[in-house]
């Protein structure tokens, strides 16, 4: 599959990107830890724009009205006829039966309650992204350059905090993805502490991607020493280690660089990786959520690449290679189904 492919129309375009700083805002006034200067830069920012003002009151509104859906869902046992046929295929047309109609608010319902269940963000991982020293957004990508002489490279939603001391070099990657160009200083180590444990680098190159409860370390150059709790494993050059925040860290294992650090050039590599993965790199891009109702399309293994900076692009293509039905829920929600 390729991502040069021009003769695809994009299925919908990217959410206006208001809609994400009002939802963004909306999450940082309900985690309770806004400053005052916070709250005053929140009202100018409603201030500064009409359509500030009109994105923060519609996500308002869309998250009460799933909410609402989802204590539907929880409240009444839906039949087993009306989840997946049902939300396989809204119809298009205005003239549908009642029948239909209850199969449609239905499906509406049990993907909101999808939503509200397996894509929202805990409340501890709002205040950590916020609290970080350094966060990007949807799409967005950074470089940190630290005063030791290193850098730092984040990827999409991606948030980290740096202390930086005559003894230590103390980061921590909170969520996301970061390469690590480590500057050669023996007398200050090099350390990053994420979910759970401890990376230390002299002077070497690695990448960790640390999103949702997995974690995995790629070391590119150099080595580097992974503590978990009282054990120490030691990474060299072309090698990697995953782990979750449950299990043990398994054993190195070689790994494609071009793939892992395919992200720096706004693209995602994959040899045989399930739909359901690929979703969830292509969702870290989105100002929307795209979610996978079934269970087959999500275990559906893919090769190929796709470019990450046009994300719609990138669906379509995907389409073609795996058949699937794309319905848009909402501006802000997409399905994909059988």
């Amino acid at each position: 599959m390729s991502a040069s492919d021009d003769s695809m129309t994009p299925e919908h375009q990217n959410a206006d990107p208001a809609w994400e700083e009002a939802n963004q805002w909306l999450l940082r006034l309900q985690s309770g830890i806004m400053s005052e200067q916070d709250h005053q830069d929140f009202v100018a920012w409603r201030r500064r724009d009409p359509a500030h003002e009109l994105q923060f009151r519609q996500a308002e509104r869309f998250w009460h009205a799933l909410d609402g859906l989802g204590s539907q869902v929880r409240r009444v046992s839906l039949p087993s006829e009306v989840v997946g046929p049902s939300v396989k295929a809204f119809p298009a047309c205005s003239g549908l039966s009642t029948w239909s109609r209850h199969k449609i608010r239905w499906g509406a319902a049990a993907a909101a309650l999808m939503v509200v269940t397996a894509f929202a963000p805990s409340l501890w991982s709002i205040i950590e992204f916020w609290s970080a020293d350094h966060h990007t957004r949807a799409g967005e990508q950074a470089t940190v350059s630290l005063t030791d002489g290193s850098l730092v490279h984040l990827n999409t939603r991606s948030a980290l905090s740096v202390t930086l001391s005559d003894h230590r070099r103390s980061l921590s990657l909170k969520q996301g993805e970061a390469l690590f160009e480590v500057a050669h200083d023996p007398a200050r180590p090099f350390e990053v502490a994420v979910n759970g444990r401890m990376v230390r680098a002299i002077g070497t190159v690695f990448n960790i991607e640390h999103n949702g409860h997995r974690t995995i370390v790629s070391v590119l150059e150099g080595a580097v020493r992974l503590f978990d709790k009282e054990h120490a494993i030691e990474i060299r050059a072309g090698d990697r280690v995953l782990f979750d925040d449950k299990q043990q860290v398994s054993a190195p294992e070689p790994f494609s660089s071009s793939a892992v650090t395919a992200w720096r050039r706004h693209e995602l590599i994959f040899d045989q990786m399930p739909i359901e993965d690929i979703v969830a790199q292509m969702n870290r891009y989105r100002t929307d959520t795209i979610l996978v109702l079934d269970s087959t399309l999500r275990a559906q293994l893919v090769s190929g690449s796709l470019a990450l900076d046009d994300p719609a692009h990138s669906l379509a293509l995907l389409q073609r290679t795996v058949p699937f039905r794309i319905t848009r829920l909402t501006p802000y929600l997409t399905l994909l189904s059988l």
